[in-house]
């Protein structure tokens, strides 16, 4: 590999490194080492770069990237990696950042003119910034560039959710889960350098209030892309936050499909956002399939997470509810509330939970079958701190942060 050939000797193998170094590659060294210690990792990590055999190649990784030659633009990547496995060979180029520092475009397009003299196949960036998927880059770069060489994007909150996940998987030996539960617990150390998103756009309040008086706003007023993009941060955090809660893997939807292109997702958001002045998002847990809605309303000024439980298959009405009542034990009572719904128009009960322990045959009081479905409902609803770019998100993440805690100490995820 001629990027191989071309590397400076001095250029080390990743080893932990120290705290006091820059974030960036503390936290570059612990993902690099764990990428050569654990191939099942590395096998995950490389696929979604593009590269599917990381399990089984032989794998080779450097930091601090310099080339000997003087023909070489002085260039240095943050980390290289190469595979080769038979006759088929993969390389790529790391660059990453921490804390509020932003991946700079114009270093992308260096490493990718870089790239193209020493025969890289990507261009790896890894940093806080979100992106809706490793092909869609939070920054710019020129489409030349990018027919070039591969670029892909990653943030640090979604591989730790990844590396946490691994953590707990039994599949592998004890040694790797080891390492990996340290590793996640650094990672999720304050101090490491890895941010999360944390409030909304600034132009957030005049939207909240505009939603509420007849002004309003439409599709296409300044500040709403930015509400949007902001919104696409949060959902993607989130996901990397319930993943972590519940030790399993998340999967973020659309209710365009995951196949859309995000210029769709970003218009179709911004037009339902104008129109019915709320923002969605849902969330998939794996094992088993259970969906996780989330609805934040501008105009009423209220935040609603809403679960559906899967219906046992064998009870009747009297049993499902004797069920649900003792599933949901260790659930706040008096701010959950229960909807289940039977066969047949109009056939569904409202309760509170708290309402379902004092006179459960409240909710099936003439049916005898099972219902049909099941639905846990949560809301918070705080004028002022709904309006606050901060308090909103702060208050938002500890309604859907409690009720999947509730949600896994009652089984049910």
């Amino acid at each position: 590999m001629k990027c191989l050939s071309e590397l400076s000797p001095t250029c080390a193998k990743p080893n932990l490194m120290d705290k006091a170094k820059k974030p960036e590659r503390t936290l570059l060294s612990v993902f690099m080492r764990l990428l050569e210690l654990v191939p099942e990792l590395r096998a995950e990590f490389l696929a979604e770069c593009g590269y599917g055999s990381g399990r089984t190649c032989t794998y080779e990784s450097y930091m601090e990237v310099t080339f000997r030659s003087s023909k070489t633009p002085d260039h240095r990547p943050d980390g290289l990696v190469a595979c080769k496995r038979g006759t088929s060979e993969w390389t790529a180029f790391i660059e990453a950042k921490a804390g509020k520092s932003e991946i700079r475009s114009e270093q992308i397009q260096d490493y990718a003119h870089l790239a193209s003299l020493l025969d890289v196949h990507c261009i790896i960036s890894i940093s806080n910034e979100f992106a809706r998927s490793p092909t869609e880059l939070p920054y710019h770069v020129a489409g030349n560039k990018r027919r070039k060489k591969e670029i892909r994007h990653f943030a640090w909150a979604e591989l730790r959710a990844s590396i946490d996940r691994f953590s707990g998987c039994n599949e592998l030996p004890d040694l790797a889960r080891n390492i990996l539960s340290d590793a996640a617990s650094f990672l999720w150390d304050p101090a490491s350098g890895i941010l999360t998103f944390d409030q909304m756009p600034q132009e957030w309040g005049e939207f909240v209030q505009s939603s509420g008086v007849g002004v309003g706003f439409s599709s296409k007023t300044p500040g709403i892309t930015e509400i949007v993009h902001g919104w696409h941060q949060e959902r993607r955090d989130l996901r990397s936050k319930l993943a972590h809660e519940a030790c399993q893997a998340v999967e973020l939807r659309h209710e365009l499909g995951m196949r859309a292109e995000f210029d769709a997702i970003l218009s179709h958001d911004r037009k339902r956002l104008a129109e019915k002045y709320e923002l969605v998002a849902s969330f998939v847990f794996k094992e088993p399939k259970l969906s996780l809605d989330v609805r934040c309303e501008l105009q009423d000024r209220k935040s609603t997470v809403s679960v559906d439980i899967p219906v046992p298959a064998d009870k009747g009405a009297k049993a499902a509810t004797t069920w649900l009542t003792k599933q949901t034990e260790d659930f706040e009572a008096t701010k959950t509330d229960v909807i289940m719904t039977w066969k047949g128009r109009g056939n569904g009960r409202h309760v509170t939970l708290e309402t379902l322990r004092n006179d459960p045959d409240k909710l099936f009081e003439g049916m005898r079958e099972a219902p049909k479905s099941i639905r846990l409902v949560r809301q918070i609803h705080d004028v002022r701190r709904f309006r606050s770019a901060k308090n909103f998100i702060v208050d938002l993440e500890l309604l859907v942060l409690h009720l999947t805690n509730e949600l896994r100490r009652g089984g049910f995820i």
